[in-house]
């Protein structure tokens, strides 16, 4: 990875099914050869800048690097209603991003989280779009072999309390894992929380309710190389699980020792390294 000044990132803005998305974009320094596009999704109440610090550093290993908040998500539009927010409709914005930055090349895909569910649909649906497909600290579903509620129950407490209910647990659940969070960074968190739309948390938990994929099987057979890139600090799902999940998918595996459900922020420049070493082996 370049050791010099950072690439610089620059606001974008997407075309959604319900409306414009935020997105953030790095581009290779000149000088440094283009290698392709990625193309990084966020998850659960997340955003792009779950991907801050590894843009810049995938753009100087001279990929075009693309991030962006799903609809309802912080910065994105999307509608007031739950039923605006089904896995289609991630899916289909997923799409569309792909077509606006990279109409005629495959892309490398990145999904965080419930990023990497939406993000395995699409690959399964158009396997040609893509030229690898790393699934970061995203398990096989919400539904079982995971450290989280229902999500039947996150979704009653939603409802009655709002997003406001769901940050206290997460401060709550960062604090039990002895995690020391710089206060600027809170702010940013609970303000992020409070900006995503009440209707997104709820149709994302509503998609949760049922795993990404009837049959992971569809994912390893649609052919495209893939990377499971996780932490074993046992944050969602115990490391097993996502051992167990590799093996199955018949996939490569990246493992942040000391790292939980954010590796991407924890030890973004290992995960960025781990990322260009993959693709540069498949080139």
């Amino acid at each position: 990875m370049s050791q010099g000044a950072q690439a610089p990132i620059e606001t974008i803005t997407l075309r959604g099914g319900a409306g414009t998305l935020a997105g953030w974009e790095a581009g290779p320094p000149p000088g440094v050869p283009h290698h392709g596009t990625v193309v990084l999704v966020p998850g659960f109440t997340g955003s792009k800048e779950d991907f801050e610090f590894m843009l810049p550093l995938l753009a100087e290993a001279g990929y075009r690097a693309v991030a962006y908040d799903q609809r309802g998500q912080y910065q994105s539009e999307g509608p007031d209603d739950i039923s605006g927010y089904a896995m289609a409709d991630f899916v289909a914005d997923l799409h569309g991003v792909i077509d606006q930055i990279s109409p005629d090349a495959p892309v490398h895909l990145v999904g965080h989280s419930f990023g990497g569910y939406v993000s395995r649909i699409a690959v399964i649906e158009t396997p040609a779009r893509f030229r690898s497909f790393t699934l970061l600290a995203s398990g096989p579903s919400s539904v079982e072999d995971i450290n989280f509620p229902p999500p039947q129950l996150v979704a009653q407490m939603i409802e009655t309390a709002g997003q406001e209910a769901i940050f206290q647990q997460m401060s709550a659940a960062m604090t039990a894992a002895g995690q020391t969070i710089d206060p600027a960074r809170m702010e940013f968190l609970h303000n992020r929380i409070l900006e995503t739309k009440k209707a997104n948390i709820l149709g994302i938990l509503k998609a949760m309710e049922v795993p990404p994929l009837a049959d992971p099987d569809a994912l390893r057979d649609a052919g495209v190389p893939l990377l499971v890139a996780y932490g074993d600090t046992n944050d969602l799902w115990d490391p097993s699980v996502h051992e167990k999940f590799a093996a199955r998918l018949q996939a490569r595996t990246a493992v942040y020792r000391g790292s939980g459900h954010v590796p991407n922020e924890d030890v973004p420049a290992q995960v960025s390294a781990d990322l260009v070493n993959f693709w540069e082996e498949l080139a």
